[in-house]
């Protein structure tokens, strides 16, 4: 029992008695493949947050060390990311300036109450509910949030200073007015770095293979291209003085010192300021980690534990509230080089951890002459491959409810904001499933040939008999369709004058409510009154046993048959 209790609470306890050196060597080459595109991730990350360069190292640090810990993804890259960064920036400029001391301190408590949160949802077992936000909801979110990155990084492309909104007008119109003050230099670099990017993405793989190597290393290197673009620009930045002759914005000075932790303190007026965002994030961490984290588990036939999801993920921001970092969550490009660079378990993210410290300690002075453009193009580029063109059209393609959904959110995202355009999404996925659940698919049915198979009037050729009504309806019986369904029924009947019987097939039935039973009585003494008698058929196991404890159950004038079958050979000899 307490084997089974430190296994589920610090899943490295199942992991490590086995551990081998040939596992060792797999994680220690995957965690310096990741190193080279966490780094200019993270400051890039930080930037989009509002934030100094070294909160990005710092969260990365905290992070990658508590979820190696207590995370049950063993390939999972957990981090800054671009969505929490866009997020942070939104809901931090309502409060404070982006870039003072208030802003990082606000930052810092936004992440605390995010991991205070993502660990109150494990004590109320939410893992379960992984799926409280709809595809649709998910995929408009992040499709328009990408837009909305893209676009925030027009300024430091073209070298202007930060503008003092985020939103999408504001930043294309302060973009726009600002064109005759562009840096050529810092477009040049910013474009030649995303060409740089792009030429690495698409073609430096298939150059490798020719060369001779391998698939893991030809891997490795291709996704390492971020860190060839920050190489290169530091030099030809540093070589030629361009942050002084040409006035191109750099990352500056970044102090060589590790996070000193530090306690917050959090005020019930800070929860109430934060909370609001801070459980949105908490919600949108929780379902892109282990959307994520799932994927590449699954390809190893390993499976992942929500609830632990929620601890690791939750302390991961606690750790870096800790440090001065902003929220985290798992990062997908990162956990993608993770895992196709033979990571065997989180010792690869230690590895990883361990080299961003050295990382911070003794290069931090090399990354003085970063350009912030080059940071921008890391960005966007990043951004683009969260923007799935092909899932967009498979959502407008197969239903029309998700297409509705997703366009709802893409617009709202981009005309109100990151946190009230989700919301706006889910309000609106909600809305459209009672919609959809208030006028259930309600078939007739017969029988097919000499079967005991009955199916829809409709689509088959059937037989049916003029004084029974058979009808299944695809739903349970709650008060959202209870009208829809007793509408549909008074219809047929009236129409039908010859119908004496009723036969209510609840093959799809997993539930009745209070309105439902209402229904079902109503309805039993309507159709008595003009002499047609209601049976139920196919009742589901559980529905019965609380059908059987009730007065219309006790009172009730039909029968409720075993199958479809028995009822229409009872009722219509059919």
């Amino acid at each position: 029992m307490i084997k089974r209790w430190l296994t589920q609470t610090l899943p490295v306890m199942e992991w490590l008695p086995a551990y081998t050196l040939h596992a060792l060597r797999a994680d220690v080459i995957a965690g310096v493949v990741v190193l080279f595109i966490t780094v200019p991730q993270v400051i890039a990350y930080a930037f989009l947050a509002g934030l100094p360069a070294e909160t990005g190292l710092y969260a990365a640090i905290m992070a990658l060390l508590c979820y190696a810990a207590f995370g049950s993804c063993r390939t999972l890259a957990v981090g800054p990311a671009a969505i929490m960064s866009m997020m942070t920036l939104e809901a931090m400029t309502t409060f404070e300036v982006p870039g003072t001391l208030a802003y990082a301190v606000l930052a810092s408590k936004l992440t605390l109450i995010t991991g205070g949160i993502l660990l109150l949802l494990r004590i109320i077992n939410f893992g379960a509910v992984i799926s409280f936000l709809s595809h649709a909801v998910v995929t408009g979110f992040i499709t328009a949030a990408a837009i909305l990155i893209i676009v925030n990084q027009l300024p430091p492309i073209f070298g202007l200073d930060s503008p003092a909104a985020s939103g999408l007008l504001p930043v294309l119109e302060y973009t726009l007015l600002g064109l005759s003050a562009t840096n050529q230099v810092a477009l040049a670099i910013a474009v030649s770095a995303m060409v740089l990017l792009w030429l690495a993405r698409n073609y430096l793989e298939g150059l490798l293979y020719r060369l001779g190597l391998n698939e893991l290393w030809a891997s490795s290197l291709v996704k390492s291209a971020p860190m060839y673009a920050v190489v290169i620009s530091i030099l030809l930045v540093w070589s030629m003085g361009l942050a002084e002759t040409r006035q191109l914005a750099v990352v500056g000075l970044i102090p060589e010192q590790l996070p000193s932790l530090a306690m917050l303190s959090v005020s019930m007026a800070d929860v109430q300021q934060l909370a609001p965002s801070a459980l949105l994030m908490a919600m949108v961490i929780f379902m892109e980690s282990v959307a994520i984290g799932t994927a590449v588990a699954s390809k190893r036939r390993e499976k992942i534990a929500p609830n632990q999801e929620l601890v690791g993920l939750g302390l991961a921001n606690v750790g870096s509230a800790l440090a001065g970092g902003f929220p985290v969550a798992g990062s997908f490009g990162r956990t993608v080089v993770n895992f196709s660079s033979g990571a065997v378990t989180p010792v690869a993210s230690l590895v990883t951890c361990a080299l961003v410290v050295v990382t911070l300690v003794w290069f931090a002075p090399l990354f003085y002459y970063l350009p912030k453009a080059v940071l921008a193009a890391i960005i966007v580029m990043a951004a683009m491959q969260l923007i799935d063109l092909h899932g967009i059209r498979k959502t407008f393609s197969f239903n029309r409810i998700d297409s509705v959904t997703f366009t709802f959110t893409f617009l709202a995202v981009l005309a109100l904001g990151v946190e009230s355009g989700i919301l706006t999404g889910i309000a609106i996925s909600f809305v459209l499933l009672i919609r959809s659940s208030s006028k259930p698919h309600i078939a007739v049915v017969g029988r097919v040939a000499n079967t005991e198979n009955f199916r829809n009037v409709l689509r088959h050729e059937v037989q049916t008999t003029p004084q029974v009504l058979a009808l299944r309806v695809d739903e349970s019986l709650y008060f959202v369709n209870t009208r829809h369904i007793e509408t549909f029924i008074f219809n047929r009947v009236a129409a039908a004058p010859v119908i004496k019987h009723v036969v209510l097939i609840c093959t799809a039935t997993n539930f009745i409510d209070t309105s439902g039973l209402e229904m079902l009585e109503l309805l039993q003494d309507n159709l008595a009154e003009v002499g047609v008698t209601l049976h139920l058929a196919e009742v589901k196991g559980g529905v019965m046993d609380k059908l059987k404890g009730t007065e219309f159950y006790a009172n009730m004038k039909g029968q409720v048959y075993f199958s479809t079958d028995i009822a229409m050979k009872a009722l219509g000899n059919v």
